[in-house]
């Protein structure tokens, strides 16, 4: 799917999209389910094994809470990795990263590993690339929690920089980079002026229903409004300038092309409405992205990087008793049916050779999609009363046939798979590249000084500390560092796409990646995009073990479709005796696939709670959804 396209377009195509999930008030009516997760009761489940697959943020959070309650369980957790988090991913100099040659889920070949080369100069932070998730929403207020309780600190994530620029490749603002705060006080300008101009045609308009008695007086409010609203001047017109001397009448909020300081400064013209207009800015980049609920600011990030969330679960995961075996893929998942338990295999490796593990309860952080081939006859078993449940194995089998279509589908339109693809590129540069910098200026007249100015170029420039940056080009964004400002070198996202570009990027080689990134950093200056260095860069779809960045449950079939496998799965299932009496639940999935927040930790975590909770008390269902989020609202952010 291409980039150019704005909300407006988009929903129009997908008339019933939305960001946000909707509880299906009718069915849940008719239910006994719960009000929230439950809190587990101390010795609920002594004597007990539960393995739980997968050491993400899903996982890790099943196992914390089994512990740190006293359940008497016994908690293992399986991951085939070398470290725990999943998607969550930070990445130091001296890591590696190699990804598969192709999305393929099974019988994949490892492709070109990437090592990691950022300098680290003397006296600044150690550099960290968040290859994953790089941003906590304040509304995520869960994790959030669990961070305050493990000790993790936190700081502030610039999501926006007014100082942040915006690039476009047609229309009457291409090539140059537009400053943002420009484009957004312009817009707001010329829009305050028209309807300070037609206040009162405005206000009688059929659709507001305001008694014509009361018109009057809320006009002249309305006037009032918008002079603020828009910077307009005395007379309701929106006309940029630096003022008078001595006087506070600027009217500046667009910024300045020269910056006053030691000399006076100029103002920025203006861009004209129409010229705003004709660019399409919000259809050909992601302008109001950072408006969105969860890109409001404040937002946060973990200090030293994101692979502090799971470094912390990992850590109070051993303190409580649990056990995590890294380097330990899951071949297999069967069921005894004699002793009731669960039977999974897992490779040795270096060997042919596969360890046994067993245990009363499952909990699956593995995508969805992998339990295709993992999960026994015994479990996944034909139709009627035998193995799981009927409506979670149909769920599965919608899953597994969302992923196992082609991206191109008959009509020769792109289509993502259940798991979507989504691509990154980490860069180092030198800080002043997007924070400025002062030069010395001889002066060859009878002063015979030498003065620190800004050169040339940067002379209306504010300094950029922090936010992102965007453009029509298929790298999307630009992401600067949100903190250590004053150290020489900074680690950037160098681009963040998805869909139809991501899944193209992911069949280049890393080289042809980076190469096509440093042409989108280019577009915001040749000196910018060419002193980026150490380029790094990942295709989600193609990691091992993980196979892309998100669940995409509009793949799935139609919205009630959809929403009825997902309701079906968040249930979790029991499995089928002898007699085809099915057990209360006992396999779980996790994960943020399976939440109302898919692509977001705190899914990983809600999904994780409403497992448990499931668990608890059999007798409650998980509330059913009758909308499904729509992660290219949610997530992608048109």
């Amino acid at each position: 799917m291409s980039t150019k396209m704005g909300r407006a377009e988009y929903l129009k195509s997908h008339p019933r999209a939305s960001a946000w999930a909707e509880l299906a008030d009718a069915t849940n009516e008719q239910l006994r389910i719960t009000p929230g997760p439950v809190k587990l009761e101390e010795g609920s489940f002594a004597g007990k094994r539960a393995l739980i697959l997968g050491a993400g943020v899903g996982g890790l959070t099943t196992a914390y809470e089994l512990l740190f309650h006293r359940t008497g369980m016994h908690v293992t957790i399986l991951e085939a990795q070398n470290r725990t988090g999943g998607r969550c991913l930070s990445l130091r100099t001296g890591d590696t990263l190699t990804e598969d040659v192709d999305d393929a889920l099974f019988g994949s070949k490892p492709a070109e590993t990437q090592v990691v080369r950022f300098e680290w100069p003397v006296g600044d932070a150690e550099p960290y690339l968040n290859a994953g998730p790089g941003r906590i929403p304040s509304a995520h207020k869960r994790l959030l929690s669990y961070l305050r309780d493990f000790g993790v600190d936190i700081e502030v994530y610039v999501m926006n920089s007014m100082s942040n620029l915006v690039h476009m490749g047609a229309g009457p603002l291409k090539g140059k980079p537009q400053v943002y705060r420009q484009i957004d006080h312009n817009l707001r300008g010329w829009l305050a002026q028209l309807v300070h101009e037609h206040a009162a045609e405005l206000l009688g308009a059929p659709s507001l229903g305001i008694p014509e008695g009361e018109r009057r007086a809320l006009v002249a409010k309305f006037k009032s409004l918008m002079v603020s609203f828009g910077e307009l001047d005395e007379k309701g017109r929106y006309a940029p300038t630096a003022g008078t001397a001595g006087f506070e009448n600027a009217i500046s909020r667009a910024g300045f092309d020269i910056l006053p300081g030691v000399a006076a400064g100029e103002i920025a013209k203006a861009i004209k409405l129409e010229d705003l207009l004709a660019s399409e800015y919000w259809k050909q980049t992601r302008f109001y992205q950072p408006v969105d609920f969860l890109w409001q600011q404040t937002i946060f990030q973990p200090v030293g990087g994101m692979d502090q969330v799971q470094r912390a679960f990992a850590r109070k995961v051993a303190e409580l008793g649990g056990t995590i075996h890294l380097n330990s893929p899951v071949t297999s998942i069967g069921w005894d049916a004699k002793r009731k338990e669960f039977v999974v295999q897992v490779a040795k490796i270096g060997s042919d050779e596969t360890i046994e593990y067993r245990a009363d309860y499952c909990f699956s952080n593995l995508a969805m999609p992998f339990l295709e081939k993992l999960l026994s006859d015994d479990l996944r078993g034909g139709k009627g009363k035998s193995g799981f449940a009927e409506p979670f194995k149909q769920g599965l089998d919608a899953v597994f046939a969302a992923q196992a279509r082609p991206r191109v589908d008959p009509e020769g339109k792109y289509q993502d798979k259940f798991l979507a693809a989504t691509t990154k590129v980490g860069w180092q540069g030198d800080r002043t590249l997007w924070q400025g910098r002062l030069i010395t200026h001889e002066h060859e007249d009878d002063l015979k000084l030498t003065t620190l100015v800004v050169p040339d170029s940067e002379e209306g420039v504010v300094p950029i500390f922090g936010g992102i940056s965007w453009t029509s080009h298929d790298i999307v964004q630009i992401w600067y560092p949100s903190t250590a400002y004053h150290d020489r070198k900074g680690i950037l996202t160098g681009a963040y796409n998805f869909g139809q570009i991501a899944a193209d990027w992911g069949r280049k080689t890393v080289d042809e990646r980076l190469k096509l990134a440093r042409e989108g950093a280019r577009q915001f200056g040749k000196k910018f995009g060419n002193g980026l260095q150490e380029g790094l860069a990942i295709a989600w779809q193609n990691m091992p073990y993980i196979k892309g960045g998100w669940a995409y449950w509009q793949s799935v079939g139609t919205e009630e479709e959809a929403a009825r496998h997902f309701n079906n799965l968040s249930q979790g299932t029991g499995v089928h005796d002898a007699k085809g009496k099915l057990s209360d639940p006992v396999f779980f999935v996790v994960g943020d696939q399976l939440s109302s927040l898919p692509g977001w930790q705190e899914g990983a975590i809600a999904a994780a709670l409403n497992a448990l909770t499931r668990m608890a008390r059999p007798d409650l269902e998980i509330p059913h959804l009758e909308k499904l989020p729509d992660t290219r609202l949610l997530v992608e952010g048109i």
